[in-house]
């Protein structure tokens, strides 16, 4: 029996133009069957089970997140911001953030994870997303039980570490601990083996090396074996603080980027999280390998760090998004690579938001091997979002993708689809009481505030 058929129609639907550029095209109807777009079309439908009319909306590809932690979000919300001095961007991530992590998995039981992780998922959810590539640490594979229940499309990558970080000496130099790279390989490839659904399904799950100062060299080209056999992908943070840069150079002679490509972990399958300290030679390499580069602005931002997006994107090399780990509003997100690509260039072109929303639809969707998601075409995955442009902070609509980009904001997304479910509906997340999820994930979380309190860990 055929899966009943919605229709979709807002006054706006992004399209692909005859150039290639995404436009805004009006009076268009999308026919979802199951989990695909079955038609693009403008001539009326009357076998529609459901309709969906959003006569002030537009239509649009659920956004790609590139590069995500999840369990990181209501963590550290309030620590990170404002903290000064005392948190430069160069050490927060051995002093703080992977500190945290660890005694996260330590202290906090499987149900206090899952809690966490649905609090993060929700508020992914209600920003837009569909598809998020997140690095959770392999004990934390609750995450993957959570995406499957509340329909998120997620792209997990494992993180795999050489030498685990302690923390810093008095010096504020990292501290790297002796660890069991093949323990830690296997485990991650053990989460693999229980959750991924394989190259077309929902749920996948691929690699995530820690960064360049956390893996061997050894353990990248394993990496590069393993993902190579198992047709996934691999994420990576590269050259996302000095001290890292300063680590790999002093080791291995190389710079971070350098160091991936000797190892072959290089490539269309690897998405690089941040490349802040990049040189241009790295940039050559990441264009000419067809390695994606994931931008968060907002992460280094709050530190005082400016990673503008057209230094990637203008270079050649493939650019998406990510929100990282404090906050997942994408709208945000994506704000902040378009006003800190002009503000760093002084040129007020330096970035336009066809470019930013290409950025998060369709280039996320190829860095991910996934061309059937990202575009809104007859026989695509049907993963779309509906934003409500009628509020006083988006009207008049001249440009309906300038208004999209540059004055939307979670608030005003309406409809979630991923692989045909509807997962947000007028605005409400759809199964969920959002209040309790909130008021679970806070007990959990303070409890480990506490916990870390006590460790000086905070």
């Amino acid at each position: 029996m055929p899966s009943p058929r919605t229709a979709l129609r807002a006054r706006w639907t992004v399209v692909p133009g005859p150039s290639g550029a995404l436009e805004a095209a009006e009076g268009l109807t999308v026919l979802v069957e199951g989990n695909r777009i079955v038609d693009v079309t403008r001539a009326p439908d009357g076998v529609a089970a459901r309709v969906v009319e959003a006569p002030r909306g537009i239509l649009l590809p659920g956004f790609v997140n590139l590069h995500n932690h999840a369990l990181n979000g209501p963590i550290f919300r309030g620590i990170v911001d404002d903290a000064g001095s005392s948190a430069p961007a160069d050490s927060i991530v051995y002093g703080l953030l992977l500190p945290l992590g660890d005694l996260a998995g330590r202290l906090l039981s499987e149900d206090d994870i899952r809690a966490v992780y649905r609090l993060a998922l929700l508020e992914i959810i209600r920003s837009g997303i569909t598809s998020v590539l997140d690095m959770p640490r392999a004990v934390h594979h609750g995450l993957f039980v959570v995406a499957k229940e509340m329909g998120l499309r997620l792209f997990g990558a494992p993180y795999v570490f050489s030498t685990p970080t302690l923390g810093l000496d008095a010096k504020g130099k990292p501290v790297y601990g002796p660890g069991d790279e093949d323990k830690s390989l296997d485990a991650a490839l053990r989460v693999a083996d229980a959750y991924d659904e394989g190259p077309g399904g929902r749920v996948r799950v691929g690699l995530g090396p820690h960064a360049t100062d956390t893996c061997s060299p050894r353990l990248l080209r394993r990496i590069r074996e393993e993902a190579r056999e198992r047709e996934t992908f691999v994420s990576v943070h590269v050259a996302q603080s000095r001290i890292e840069v300063e680590s790999v150079r002093s080791r291995h002679g190389r710079s971070p980027v350098e160091l991936l490509h000797d190892a072959g972990l290089l490539g269309p399958d690897v998405v690089a999280a941040h490349c802040v300290y990049a040189e241009k030679s790295d940039l050559d390499l990441l264009r000419d390998t067809g390695t994606t580069v994931a931008n968060c602005p907002l992460t280094f931002a709050r530190s005082g760090v400016t990673v503008p997006f057209d230094r990637f994107h203008k270079h050649g090399v493939r650019t998406g998004v990510g929100t990282d780990a404090y906050s997942f509003d994408f709208f945000a997100e994506l704000r902040a690579a378009g006003l800190l690509a002009k503000t760093a260039s002084g040129d007020p072109g330096a970035v336009d938001a066809p470019t930013l929303l290409r950025a998060a639809t369709e280039v996320g969707a190829d860095a991910l091997s996934r061309p059937d998601l990202g575009r809104i075409a007859s026989g695509r995955i049907a993963d779309l979002i509906v934003v409500d442009l009628g509020g006083p902070h988006v009207q008049p609509v001249r440009d309906p993708i300038r208004n999209l980009v540059w004055n939307a904001t979670p608030a005003d997304v309406r409809l979630v689809m991923v692989d045909g479910r509807i997962l947000v509906h007028e605005g409400k997340v759809a199964g969920w009481n959002e209040d309790a999820i909130a008021h679970r994930a806070t007990l959990a979380v303070e409890r480990l505030w506490a916990a870390a309190q006590r460790e000086g860990i905070l």
